[in-house]
């Protein structure tokens, strides 16, 4: 299979952006941009995303237990570019403050099961609770690009 064919196929599908966070030892938030979040069931409320297994942070996020899903709006590009390239923040940066401000929605899980799939780990989070903000407008993600909805 020509890979390179196969992701710009997948590319024509049209997803929103979120960053997984984790707290860690040395009062830094570690973060990874993800857009393979998905909701899976409702009753009981659980969700999904994956993680490559060739990814920078994958040493990082391997072990999870406990972490947040923050869903995107299209003021956080920045936001998104940081966590795709940086994987920690001070609690207290810019770019934290822009995360916890902005963001569309925030969901805090713990990890139920992760699956070995492929090149990468699968983990499904049981939501144990969340935030709903007033930001409106989401990041979207389409032919390998940002776009915002008008």
């Amino acid at each position: 299979m020509d890979i390179s064919k196969y992701k710009k196929v997948l590319s024509k599908y049209a997803t929103g952006i979120t960053v997984v966070t984790k707290k860690n030892k040395n009062s830094l938030i570690t973060g990874i941009t993800v857009n393979s979040f998905v909701s899976i069931s409702l009753k009981p409320a659980y969700i999904s995303w994956s993680l490559d297994k060739t990814a920078s942070s994958y040493k990082k996020f391997n072990n999870l237990k406990f972490f947040n899903i923050h869903i995107l709006s299209a003021k956080q590009t920045n936001v998104s570019n940081y966590f795709s390239s940086k994987n920690e923040a001070k609690k207290n940066s810019i770019i934290m403050k822009n995360l916890l401000k902005y963001n569309l929605a925030e969901l805090n899980c713990k990890t139920i099961k992760k699956i070995n799939i492929g090149d990468h780990l699968f983990f499904v989070g049981k939501v144990l609770n969340f935030k709903l903000k007033n930001e409106k407008k989401p990041l979207i993600y389409f032919a390998s690009k940002y776009k915002k909805l008008v």
